[in-house]
């Protein structure tokens, strides 16, 4: 309203100049006094009656100001039609109704979505959580062959493997290492890794426990020397690389360890053929992280190259043997019955002393050979002088074991003799006042046995 009275004001004082003018012009006739006093009568009257006029158009226009606030929301034409003869108080009152409105729909709607969770919530059994916390192995799922089983690399080798000679030396390997690959296949599911991994000792040593390869690799999993720590022990007396239960939890160890590096079970598993330094560096100068891209450009050894589709063919063929017509081990069946191998049922007797294993067994019913199976680690013959070492025994002799302890007397050599050129067997026994039996049993070797120069010999007391 202020701005239609100054608008008007202003037009007045611009009516008043104009009206001077003439005013002043009248000045020059003789009835000035006269028109004078006329002019500023009508004047006013035109003014007020001006302003009355401008006056409704500013009332018709605040009153469309009010009703453009319904476009706030989109609405009906009849209603923005209707809205235009409603006044103030009316727009306000419909206004603070669908307002009132719009909160309770959404608390309704808020209300039925909890009720419907908590109906979906209800419907869920409390046994589905127990029963998952009660089943101690996944579900059994061969990812790796379900996605790769496929590709022509696999299908080269599962080719090779379906071949008479190579169904025969398939067969022999999952035969012989049953007992061992059944604890395997428990721990592969344990840790949640690619269940195909039971198969990789069979890449890697043909499941053989006392293996040694060109490169000085070791044992079923193929540790080197620079790889054992912190994963297995390895000193003057004890490899833990021979003792495959010992390396079975290393190996899927490290296998875990390079997954979380490269965060692929490909490149993972292939890192462990070849080193995380070499695959590192592979993937960097190729530019790829991806396994078969790799194998395709070349850029990996030609035994990394071939590793992975060698385990995936492997383990393809002894899982889906009635598939390929093949004579395999029945895969579900032996991992039912063979128990205690499966979950690795043993006892232990801590020796602190160091014990010949010929004369442990000489005193109780388990002859040194079973002793030396159950202890492949022992690489001496012996318990080591030093540190505790957890005696493996079949299940149910532990108290026998430890009487036959009582009985046996511990080696005593206060040091050890490094061979050098000229030396033999019998040279040393003389030198230290000793018989060469009791020299190879310390040592663990035969009397026939050729030394090598800086071979490092315990001589006994």
């Amino acid at each position: 309203m202020s701005k239609y009275l100054y608008i008007n004001i202003q037009r007045f004082f611009e009516f008043s100049k104009n009206l001077q003018y003439f005013i002043s012009m009248l000045n020059l006739l003789t009835m000035k006094k006269c028109l004078k006093k006329i002019l500023i009568s009508f004047a006013f009257i035109f003014t007020f009656l001006f302003a009355q006029e401008d006056n409704s158009v500013a009332a018709d226009n605040l009153s469309e100001k009010v009703d453009s606030n319904i476009f706030i929301e989109e609405k009906p034409a009849e209603e923005k039609e209707n809205n235009v003869e409603i006044s103030d108080d009316a727009d306000n009152k419909k206004s603070d109704k669908k307002k009132t409105e719009k909160k309770n729909k959404k608390k309704s709607s808020e209300k039925n979505a909890e009720e419907k969770k908590e109906d979906s919530e209800k419907d869920i059994p409390d046994e589905v959580e127990s029963d998952s916390e009660e089943k101690i192995l996944p579900e059994k799922v061969f990812e790796l062959i379900e996605l790769y089983g496929n590709r022509p690399e696999v299908e080269y080798w599962r080719n090779i493997y379906l071949t008479e000679r190579w169904q025969k030396v398939l067969r022999g390997i999952l035969e012989n290492a049953v007992e061992y690959r059944v604890y395997v296949r428990k721990c592969v599911q344990e840790k949640n890794v690619p269940l195909e991994l039971e198969y990789l000792p069979v890449v890697e040593s043909g499941y053989k426990t006392s293996v040694r390869s060109k490169s000085g690799a070791v044992g079923m999993w193929q540790f080197m020397s620079n790889s054992v720590r912190p994963f297995l022990k390895l000193n003057e007396y004890v490899d833990e690389r021979y003792d495959p239960w010992l390396s079975t939890q290393a190996g899927i160890a490290k296998l875990q360890d390079n997954y979380k590096i490269f965060n692929d079970w490909l490149i993972a598993i292939a890192a462990y053929n070849c080193g995380n330094g070499k695959m590192a560096k592979t993937i960097r100068h190729a530019g790829t992280k991806d396994y078969w891209q790799l194998v395709e450009k070349k850029a990996l050894p030609k035994q990394t190259a071939e590793y992975i589709p060698k385990l995936i063919a492997i383990a393809d063929l002894a899982v889906n043997y009635e598939k390929y017509g093949i004579d395999l081990p029945r895969h579900d069946k032996e991992f039912e019955e063979l128990v205690s191998e499966r979950d690795a049922v043993f006892d232990y007797v801590p020796v602190k002393k160091p014990y010949l294993i010929q004369a442990i067994a000489k005193e109780c019913s388990l002859t040194e050979k079973e002793l030396k199976h159950f202890n492949p680690a022992l690489t001496k013959g012996f318990t080591p002088p030093a540190a505790t070492y957890e005696l493996r025994l079949p299940a149910g002799k532990k108290e026998e074991v430890e009487a036959a302890l009582a009985k046996v007397k511990p080696i005593e050599f206060p040091f050890k003799y490094t061979v050098v050129k000229g030396d033999s067997l019998w040279s040393i026994s003389r030198k230290f006042g000793v018989t060469v039996q009791a020299l190879c049993d310390t040592n663990g070797i035969k009397e026939n046995a050729i030394l090598r120069i800086g071979k490092v010999l315990y001589i006994p007391l």
